[in-house]
């Protein structure tokens, strides 16, 4: 069996930890199959950290030549297959399909939907051009915005797309419904994070840092990176708001240390990586019981961490999964559909604190404060959601790995 994972996302300890799960299962399903990651000019050191060192796991970073985007929208929006043969870079990414027995695109974000990523098309495309079948596995979908010919080409697109894949799992309650509208059968899951249980040494170094006091793990989100906060929010307002969520987790857990684990690295910008965020927030607070971990550590460590934590306030969406992933009580501050989605599936709303909305004014604010404050004193461990969520997670991979040994 040859399988290439395609439009695997780098950058974020949430994708690496989802990444590593699912290769570590599929090693595990098909002991004698050859497994190959395809990424078209990415940074070969996010690739190593994601890497699992098996022998029969092969990434391949394909340095492209010019024109690879600019061709291949053209190609799709036109519906002119030939094209993608003629441009040289696009050519040998299709013979690497073509070798392979079956498609399994990675788990990830709303890259078909509202960031309208085209490259994350181009590569799902190019799987039906040489009629492969495709398992679109653990993702997020949509919304899908019709205002521009951009927009209504890509919503079409998708929806060939979607009716095409010959597995079909979704990680969130809102992104079903929108497959449910358009009659499309899928399987439900959630975030594949959740079909590992990585247990690590901290390094000593972290362990320094962490000290042998009690901690609570804050995981802030810039946000106006984000498409829905970028017009609304400015970097100030955001700093503010998370000033006052710090004040009220060191009322709340007194004589606890509050460890910030960055989830991005290596985009090489202030809104990429989080890095620069969370410095900046303590260079304002200004308290020595606020620790920021650097980012250069895994997803597995992150983890560990998370496991021995008393509580997690986290806005971003895998540090929720990892609170959950080890039964920690956690505090989700949700900024879109795949947080809310991911508890609604759970049952766990009444640990989701909605930030969606509100921030962009001091009324809005306040709300939300008000919200957080009452809900991170009724925190509590997530125990049994946490093995419903490793249930349903296996559920869907074996109903893959079904269809793929079919």
């Amino acid at each position: 069996m040859k399988i290439l994972i395609i439009n695997q996302p780098l950058n974020n300890r949430g994708d690496e930890s989802a990444h590593k799960a699912l290769v570590r299962s599929l090693v595990r399903a098909f002991p004698d199959s050859i497994i190959k990651i395809l990424w078209l000019n990415a940074n070969p050191d996010s690739i190593r950290q994601f890497s699992i060192g098996n022998s029969n796991v092969i990434y391949i970073n394909m340095q492209g030549r010019r024109g690879v985007s600019r061709i291949s929208k053209i190609a799709m929006q036109k519906g002119l297959d030939y094209l993608f043969w003629m441009h040289p870079t696009i050519n040998r990414m299709l013979k690497i399909y073509k070798d392979s027995d079956w498609i399994v695109c990675a788990p990830g974000g709303i890259c078909m939907g509202g960031f309208q990523d085209w490259n994350h098309m181009l590569f799902l495309q190019l799987a039906r051009v040489v009629h492969k079948k495709i398992a679109y596995y653990g993702r997020s979908l949509g919304p899908f915005p019709t205002i521009t010919p951009d927009n209504r080409c890509f919503k079409r697109l998708s929806i060939q797309m979607l009716k095409y894949f010959s597995f079909l799992s979704i990680r969130d309650s809102k992104s079903e419904q929108m497959v449910r509208e358009l009659g499309i059968p899928y399987v439900s899951t959630v975030d594949t994070a959740f079909l590992d249980s990585p247990k690590v040494e901290i390094p000593v170094e972290v362990l320094s840092q962490i000290g042998e006091d009690d901690y609570v793990v804050f995981v802030p989100n810039l946000l106006i990176w984000h498409y829905e906060f970028e017009k609304r929010l400015t970097k100030e307002s955001v700093l503010q708001f998370y000033e006052q969520v710090f004040q009220i987790i060191t009322t709340t857990y007194r004589n606890h240390k509050v460890v910030m684990l960055p989830q991005t690295f290596n985009y090489g910008t202030y809104c990429g990586d989080d890095i620069h965020f969370f410095y900046d927030i303590k260079k304002r607070l200004n308290d020595e019981k606020l620790v920021v971990i650097p980012d250069k550590y895994s997803s597995d460590v992150q983890q560990t961490i998370i496991g021995g934590a008393k509580c997690v306030v986290g806005a971003r969406y895998h540090s929720v999964v990892f609170a959950i992933n080890n039964g920690v009580p956690i505090i989700a501050m949700s900024y879109e559909h795949k947080i809310s989605g991911l508890l609604e599936n759970l049952g766990m709303q009444n640990c989701m604190v909605d930030i969606s909305k509100g921030l962009d004014t001091i009324e809005g604010r306040n709300m939300i404060i008000s919200d957080f404050e009452h809900k991170i004193k009724n925190a509590h461990p997530c125990k049994s959601e946490q093995n419903t969520a490793k249930s349903i997670a296996l559920r869907s991979f074996q109903a893959m790995e079904k269809v793929i040994k079919s």
